[in-house]
């Protein structure tokens, strides 16, 4: 979906419908008449988040109910956003940011001397559990107790709002808009706030990050190996080493600087490649990729070329020709 309206065009019903399908859940108010309402609204949803980017001349409103886990995010453009969090008010202005827990905001007032404006994503509900799952190992939005103000001064915040800048760039743009890209960009922002701004859970990153030793981490790494023909999750490996897949991920950051992913990917990669490269080899290359845990051949076909130089079908073709100049010797 993506809808770029103005008052100049579109009627106030229309602004208010658009606007209800990516916040069902949000009421609004004006401080004004709605023919005083001057206002330009660029909506959007993709997957995992919705979009919008609006400014006005008028003050408005949005009350909120209650929802489900949905995590919003707030960038004022000009002028300023108070939120409203259970018995607290906040304000922030452009060089700050809105994160924030949807069922725990009563409402967000948009309010500025003139134009104002601000950007907006709100994340689904799956999305925002499969990254905290991912981080925290299954914590829920609400144990994070996330810090709502974001600075955006610093490092983390300064490629935060060129994350949104990139998201508003690929909603706006048809010939470079699609789902893949604003799903990962997205999930890019999620964890960029999860892992880097200030929540009640950074203590318990913290320790994830020391939990791992070199010694945890070798035993992985031996798992890995003896058993990269099998089809291993990052559980299975974590379990092996003893300890949590977070610590996992972060021990292999450390000591090893990749992914454990990654790390299987290249070691099965390199299996691949001695396997193609043997004169006694008597499969074929959709055989031996999926022997070594490779089950999509154009996946694999193009990490192949990309970490060789060169086609599998090549890498086998100059085995076979070997082979024959020897049986020829």
């Amino acid at each position: 979906m993506y809808t770029d309206l103005n008052s100049r065009d579109e009627s106030f019903e229309r602004f208010l419908s658009t606007f209800n399908l990516l916040v069902p859940h949000g009421k609004i108010e004006l401080s004004g008449s709605r023919s005083a309402f001057r206002w330009h609204g660029t909506f959007a949803a993709t997957s995992g988040f919705s979009w919008w980017d609006v400014e006005s001349e008028i003050d408005w409103v949005c009350r909120l109910s209650h929802q489900k886990e949905r995590l919003g995010l707030v960038l004022p453009g000009e002028g300023a956003v108070r939120a409203r969090i259970r018995d607290r008010s906040l304000v922030i202005d452009r060089d700050h940011a809105l994160a924030l827990s949807v069922p725990e905001v009563n409402e967000l007032s948009y309010f500025g001397h003139g134009s104002h404006g601000h950007v907006t994503l709100e994340f689904d509900v799956p999305t925002v559990h499969k990254t905290l799952s991912d981080i925290f190992e299954g914590a829920s939005l609400r144990a994070v107790d996330l810090s709502p103000q974001l600075g955006l001064a610093s490092p983390a915040g300064q490629t935060l709002k060129a994350l949104v800048k990139a998201v508003g760039a690929g909603m706006r743009d048809a010939s470079i808009r699609s789902e893949k890209s604003m799903a990962l960009l997205g999930e890019s922002i999620l964890r960029l706030i999860f892992l880097n701004l200030p929540h009640g859970s950074n203590n318990q990153l913290r320790r994830h990050q020391r939990d791992a030793t070199p010694r945890q981490i070798r035993d992985a790494l031996d798992f890995m190996r003896a058993n990269m023909h099998q089809p291993l999750t990052l559980r299975d490996v974590a379990a092996a080493a003893g300890i949590s897949v977070r610590s996992l991920q972060y021990g292999f950051c450390r000591f090893r600087n990749v992914t454990p992913l990654a790390y299987l990917r290249e070691i099965r990669l390199q299996a691949v490649q001695a396997e193609l490269s043997s004169p006694l080899n008597a499969l074929s290359i959709r055989e031996v990729a999926l022997k070594w845990g490779f089950a999509h051949m154009g996946h694999f076909a193009a990490r192949y070329r990309a970490t060789y130089g060169e086609a599998p079908s090549e890498t086998a073709r100059s085995a076979r020709a070997e082979t024959s100049r020897s049986s020829r010797r």
